[in-house]
């Protein structure tokens, strides 16, 4: 978790990828040493037990990393379904071809960020890497990246030839003109706090830039509203860089890399550990696994089986959560009709409005019931015939300023799955709803949104094939909307959890702080070592007394 006395804002030199995340700042060369694992940390006194609410990704990795720095500690993870992973969730389906596999949440890691690197030091010690599937930046997977506007795909700059015909795409039309005059726009009034993303970006730059490439790129993310969502909290190094240069593109022209301490103290600490995987990544885009995406969560469940310390419940709902300070385990936590069992410290992974659901009204907090989050339906299918797509790449998105006769399904973006993970067909996912659902009451059942989904192909990329296998999952509230103003929000929640339980209760997971896996890693990270410094934490401290400095 983000210290709030070095969390400052730092001016670095740019780095290649591999090097900005592989090798800290010191001067010194790479040199050899053994591979480490992580180490007890002696806990402190007042950590007698903890409870880990939810058994997603961030759960899981909670629930790991007490179980290895601080092994002695008894561990409870409660989870409601009777599968843990959460979003991470691979099908598998037996075919004619074999077995086809169906990413039904996420289904890429990017490795080149600090928190990628915590992930990617957590797969070097459960002894992943050869499960591992890179896919290389040469690759058209990582290079060929499209959006659909108006009715056309538009292929995406990945060269200097390629951007020096971009003018010509419809997407790129005033793109390039709205970047030209960035450096010379006004910088924000200082009393402008937050704004939507789609207000920053059309501020700085122009409405084309922000509505045809921007709110594509948030549809892949977040499937939210660029409108919306917080252009503080979702581009914090593009806020500061405004604030302190005036300028995103002096900025970038300057070959700065706005950094916060806590990112340079967490590479100097992953550095030595993880110097070999990281150059065997190097060329690396993004990756998955042989076995997909759940072979993460799968590896960390079944570690967490072999620590004695370490209780698993599944299908297990919680009622409420008390909070009695005169009480040696000062949180119960109710178990349905059960009687309550009692901690004396908890981790909550759930969905922020969820978790205030299960508080004392007297300790609720309007901030984390005023989250909301987006519910995005994701359809795969599979086609016998192979290299059936009309062009290679990852890919495309859907911007927000597409026509409506265009995407009348209110679809998302399509990912090409066959072109990052083998299969003898060709296999592609069609990604629907998100914002453009917001306050729907009811949704497509699988066979209306399979039918959706093939509408969407054959219109877009004139694919009228049967496809042999499908499958259809609604994934209901999975992405949290950080909207504008989610930073002062957060930081209020901070205080309400505080006061409320004097550090006892801890949050993370993708309703705070990133939505994405390596996000996920990173907080439950964080929130453990914090608890294990012998400091009282609500996970939320980044959000407070941020001191951002040149």
């Amino acid at each position: 978790m983000l210290n709030p006395q070095r969390h400052r804002l730092i001016i670095l030199p740019s780095l290649s990828p591999a090097s900005s995340v592989c090798f800290s700042r010191t001067t010194h060369s790479p040199r050899q040493t053994s591979q480490r694992y992580l180490h007890r940390t002696t806990p402190t006194g007042t950590i007698e037990s903890v409870a880990v609410l939810g058994g997603g990704i961030t759960g899981l990795s909670a629930a790991w990393y007490l179980s290895k720095l601080a092994p002695s500690i008894p561990v409870t993870l409660y989870e409601k379904l009777d599968r843990l992973g959460g979003w991470l969730n691979t099908k598998r389906i037996e075919s004619e071809d074999g077995t086809i596999q169906f990413e039904q949440g996420p289904r890429t890691i990017r490795p080149w960020t600090v928190s990628g690197l915590v992930t990617i030091d957590m797969i070097r010690q459960l002894d992943l890497e050869k499960e591992l599937i890179l896919i290389s930046k040469n690759t058209p997977a990582a290079k060929n990246r499209f959006i659909y506007f108006p009715d056309r795909l538009n292929q995406l700059p990945s060269s200097l030839l390629s951007l020096l015909l971009a003018p010509h795409l419809p997407v790129m039309k005033g793109v390039f003109a709205g970047i030209l005059a960035e450096p010379f726009r006004k910088r924000r009034p200082a009393d402008v706090t937050d704004e939507s993303v789609g207000s920053f970006i059309s501020r700085r730059f122009n409405k084309a830039l922000a509505n045809n490439l921007v709110s594509a790129g948030l549809h892949g993310i977040y499937a939210g509203d660029i409108d919306q969502l917080s252009a503080k909290s979702l581009f914090p190094r593009f806020w500061m860089a405004e604030e302190h240069q005036g300028s995103l593109v002096k900025s970038a022209l300057s070959n700065k890399t706005i950094e916060t301490e806590d990112d340079q103290a967490t590479r100097a600490e992953l550095y030595d550990d993880n110097v070999g995987i990281c150059m065997r990544m190097k060329e690396t885009s993004v990756y998955s696994f042989k076995n997909g995406i759940e072979t993460l969560s799968v590896a960390l469940a079944r570690d967490l089986e072999k620590s004695p310390n370490v209780t698993i419940k599944l299908g297990t709902r919680l009622g409420k959560i008390d909070y009695i300070k005169a009480q040696g385990l000062p949180i119960n936590i109710t178990e349905g009709s059960k009687n309550p069992v009692s901690y004396s410290h908890v981790i909550s992974t759930l969905f922020a409005p969820s978790l205030n659901s299960l508080l004392p009204a007297p300790l609720q907090s309007p901030s984390l019931a005023s989250i909301q989050a987006v519910t995005v339906l994701v359809v795969n299918l599979y086609y016998r015939t192979p290299n059936l797509l009309p062009v290679q790449g990852f890919g495309y998105l859907i911007p927000k300023s597409i026509p409506g006769s265009e995407n009348p399904e209110k679809a998302l973006g399509v990912i090409f799955d066959s072109e990052t993970t083998p299969s003898p067909g060709t296999k592609v996912t069609v990604m629907m709803g998100g914002h453009y659902w917001q306050g729907r009451a009811s949704y497509p059942d699988k066979h209306e949104a399979v039918k959706m989904a093939r509408t969407v192909l054959q219109r877009h990329l004139r694919i009228a094939e049967t496809p042999v296998l499908t499958n259809a999952t609604l994934q209901r509230d999975c992405i949290p909307q950080y909207t504008v103003g989610h930073d002062e929000r957060m930081e209020t929640a901070h205080e309400d959890l505080l006061m409320g339980f004097n550090g006892r209760l801890s949050v993370a997971g993708n309703s705070y702080m990133g939505v994405g896996l390596n996000d996920c890693v990173r907080s439950a990270r964080d929130v453990v070592k914090g608890l294990l410094s012998g400091r009282g934490l609500t996970g939320l401290e980044g959000f407070k007394g941020k001191q951002w400095v040149l």
